[in-house]
């Protein structure tokens, strides 16, 4: 607490207290000023009290050291200090985790500590911040991959030894109630019990993208003991109020979207990556006993209604503090407030029901939005007082008794699946998308030839060469659905996502500029992540091979828009490669979705399902193409390629050629793609050379 409500505590509780003739020796006669209300309640036993309450910050995703997560920090401050007077003190603030981008702290020395924690958050002066582990502070190959939870502990290490007034983390997962926050002043409900208990959980061995190979970590022996731990912990909770607070969220309309089907994977291919294994560990040990579950992961603010298969629980994310995202599906789950591309956090009240009035036990939540460039940070109103950008005081709902499954504790052992070696892929595959492919890597190539760096243009060329190879797939897939295509197609589609996890291993990205030499240890992951290799009946037939192969290619997109997400800190990025490094992310996601509806595909009836998935990857692949604007100029570094006509004339082609995919299952759109693509290409050409 700051030395300014230290000093108005002093001042107004000892007054207070012998207003209402308490000695205060007992913490259930002690009163928060400006408590709302403060008005006495007949019929209490020790005669006239305040309300209890206590107020806090929700905030996540913090730990960037960006301009903007200083400016939260700032306006958490504003509005806690203006809050006192009308509520009570802010106590404490709770943190949703990735507390230190991109990679994790390495030491407890680490100056990251000092950067991106203690100094962007010191307006808030000593309050403690209860903290959980996000993904990106378990990082083992690139940032955000969750693969080296030993990382987590020096956060926890850092509780210990850190000398830090604020950091709170005394173990992975943890829990605390509001008597035992040192800044809380009336910590208890008027029957002597808890406001508030906080169950900490530590949800990245259970929903990180890569498992741990160390064994602690496991989901059947780390996971299995925290499960038990929080359901004991909940159901022997004896607060008014009980919130369960971790990294990934059970619900979300952010990029990484629901639980269960994280990062646009289906749950019945892989169950872990999806996060399919986090929802049943919250159904089975959490949801329904905990009146909110609050998370980050998604860097937006959204406040979300409850679902039937998690009782009476609500959601908050709040994952905003130092990072911003657009929402990905308003309309995924029913919210209450949602608001993304913006900072911001969430400002909290617990308070037990008021007697004299009837207003029942509720927690109000304030969103504030915040913009590092305005004056008062667009927390403060023209009048200089506060403007939430939304406020909802929500009752108190008593648990629903929900049937729970054994869908957690009962989950079977899951296998790597060892493929088929690439010996078989034919590197001069050719089908219906072949145009698409030439005009696309000559245009890239081309763009390539004029990068005056040796070492990117050579990492470029090789990275081409592997988008190539994952063309391959989106170009097998359609192939074996058209009228001359066959089974070998379709394998050649998973052949050739192995031979291009290869050739990008091959890559040296170590000379390349930061963070692009992160690329090697994404790439490297993604080759590791099929399970070595094996002979052609190793495998458990196409649709389990197929699902194994889809979760090194999902790893690898997640990998590489976090290095993108990187690159836009910066204030010069290196724009060949962030565009190549884009579309080759793109068409990862692409070729994730083809390779989804391949393995479902076992009749001639999905084809229209496969076709639909080729149709949304080249759509979003073509588009992207439109990243390439910032293709360097020799002198200055950043020209541009005139955008309007190249959006008018790629968004055409795109809308033909997959107006042709649907109309006749691929097999006419070689001549079509030629007649539209190539002036295109032509185009491009000529703009490149204008530029170079």
């Amino acid at each position: 607490m700051n030395a300014k409500l230290k000093f108005i505590a002093l001042l107004v509780v000892p007054l207070t207290l012998a207003a209402c003739g308490g000695s205060g020796d007992d913490e259930t006669e002690s009163t928060t000023p400006g408590t709302q209300p403060d008005v006495t309640a007949p019929g209490d036993e020790d005669g006239a009290r305040a309300v209890a309450s206590t107020q806090f910050i929700a905030m996540g995703d913090s730990g960037s050291g960006s301009p903007g997560q200083y400016a939260v920090g700032e306006a958490m401050a504003q509005v806690c200090e203006l809050k006192s007077a009308e509520a009570g003190p802010c106590e404490f603030v709770l943190g949703f985790g990735d507390n230190i981008y991109e990679d994790g702290a390495t030491s407890v020395e680490d100056i990251q500590f000092i950067e991106k924690f203690e100094k962007p958050f010191e307006p808030m002066g000593e309050r403690p911040f209860y903290m959980v582990l996000g993904n990106h502070d378990n990082t083992g190959y690139v940032g955000g991959d969750g693969a080296n939870n030993s990382r987590g502990d020096i956060q926890v290490d850092y509780h210990y030894e850190g000398n830090s007034p604020r950091w709170r983390m005394p173990a992975r997962y943890y829990a605390f109630n509001s008597g035992e926050i040192p800044t809380a002043l009336m910590p208890k409900t008027r029957e002597g019990k808890p406001l508030l208990t906080v169950v900490s959980l530590d949800s990245n061995p259970i929903a990180s993208l890569v498992a741990d190979a160390d064994s602690r970590f496991t989901w059947q022996n780390y996971g299995m003991t925290q499960l038990m731990w929080a359901q004991d912990e909940l159901i022997s909770s004896q607060a008014l109020f009980n919130i369960a607070m971790a990294h990934h969220p059970y619900l979300s309309n952010g990029l990484h979207g629901n639980a269960g089907n994280y990062d646009f994977i289906p749950s019945y291919i892989l169950p872990v990556i999806s996060g399919q294994r986090w929802k049943d560990f919250l159904e089975e040990g959490v949801c329904d006993y905990a009146d909110f579950i609050m998370t980050g992961h998604d860097h937006d603010l959204q406040l979300l209604e409850p679902v039937e298969s998690c009782g009476r629980t609500r959601f908050l994310v709040s994952g905003a503090a130092g990072k911003t995202r657009s929402l990905q599906d308003e309309n995924r789950n029913q919210a209450m407030y949602q608001a993304g591309d913006t900072y911001g956090f969430f400002w909290v009240q617990a308070m037990e029901s008021n007697l004299a009035t009837g207003a029942p036990a509720q927690m109000c939540f304030e969103a504030y939005t915040v913009d590092p460039e305005l004056e008062g940070f667009g927390v403060l109103g023209a009048d200089g007082g506060l403007a939430p950008a939304y406020t909802q005081c929500l009752e108190k709902v008593e648990p629903m008794n929900i049937a729970r499954g054994k869908d957690f504790s009962g989950s079977p052992v899951s296998l790597a699946v060892p493929l088929a070696s690439g010996a078989g892929f034919d590197g001069n595959f050719t089908g219906p998308l072949e145009l698409f492919r030439e005009e696309l890597v000559s245009g890239l190539n081309t763009l390539n030839m004029a990068n005056p760096n040796a070492e990117t243009q050579q990492a470029v060329a090789q990275l081409i060469n592997g988008l190539d190879t994952l063309l391959v797939t989106l170009d097998a897939a359609a192939s074996s659905v058209s009228e001359s295509g066959s089974p070998e197609d379709m394998a050649q589609a998973t052949l050739a996502v192995q031979v291009a996890a290869e050739r990008l291993q091959a890559i040296d990205t170590s000379e390349l500029p930061a963070p692009f030499d992160r690329l090697g240890a994404a790439f490297e992951a993604f080759a590791l992540g099929f399970g070595g290799e094996g002979d052609a009946s190793s495998g458990q037939g196409l649709s389990e091979d197929t699902a194994f192969l889809l979760g090194p290619v999902v790893q690898l997109v997640i990998n590489l828009e976090n290095i993108l997400d990187a690159v836009d800190q910066q204030a010069e990025p290196a724009p060949v490669l962030r565009g190549v490094t884009s579309l080759l992310a793109t068409t990862l996601r692409g070729v994730g979705g083809t390779l989804e509806e391949v393995s479902k595909l076992d009749s001639s009836a999905a084809s229209d399902a496969l076709i639909g998935s080729i149709n949304a990857a080249l759509n979003t692949l073509v588009l992207e193409v439109l990243l390439l604007e910032e293709a360097p100029d020799s002198i200055n570094q950043n020209a541009t390629l005139p955008t309007n006509f190249l959006s008018d004339a790629l968004a055409t082609v795109v809308r033909e050629v997959t107006e042709q995919l649907d109309r006749n299952a691929l097999t006419t759109a070689d001549s079509l793609l030629g007649r539209l693509l190539s002036p295109i290409t032509g185009a491009i050409t000529g703009l490149i050379d204008r530029l170079f």
